[in-house]
């Protein structure tokens, strides 16, 4: 992978960070938002980070482990989100069909990863960053 494409993966892993420490300091305030949702999501983002992480630190075995918690994270955050729909996503009928979208990326890093290709698993887990902003609960707006 060239420098200017590992640059990119870096630079999209701090937007979401930076989202994320945004988002914890005021979604709980949304109305109409589950915090049990918001909880889901921020777990998920952290473990997506985490994830991220050990694909670049550590070997193949790790990075499984890494991805497996990521699916149960994303799991439990679908479970969260059929139960609490955030307001900003309930019109969207696309969703479940991303949650199943997203189990299938994971699937592939998965097999990606055991092949010893750390590149595809890079491939797999890039989309994941769009779809946890998509997720993300705007902050309040004042009035």
């Amino acid at each position: 992978m060239g420098t200017a494409r590992r640059l990119h993966c870096r630079m999209r892993a701090m937007l979401l960070t930076a989202m994320l420490v945004a988002a914890a300091g005021g979604v709980a305030a949304q109305p109409g938002v589950s915090a049990t949702f918001v909880r889901a999501w921020q777990d998920t983002s952290t473990e997506y980070q985490a994830t991220l992480r050990t694909l670049e630190t550590q070997g193949r075995d790790e990075t499984a482990a890494a991805v497996h918690r990521l699916r149960q994270s994303f799991q439990q955050l679908a479970e969260r989100f059929v139960a609490d729909r955030p307001p900003h996503l309930a019109g969207d009928p696309e969703w479940p069909a991303e949650f199943m979208q997203i189990d299938v990326r994971l699937v592939g890093a998965l097999l990606v990863i055991e092949m010893g290709s750390r590149d595809g698993a890079r491939r797999s887990l890039a989309p994941l960053a769009d779809t946890l902003a998509k997720l993300r609960v705007p902050e309040p707006t004042g009035h």
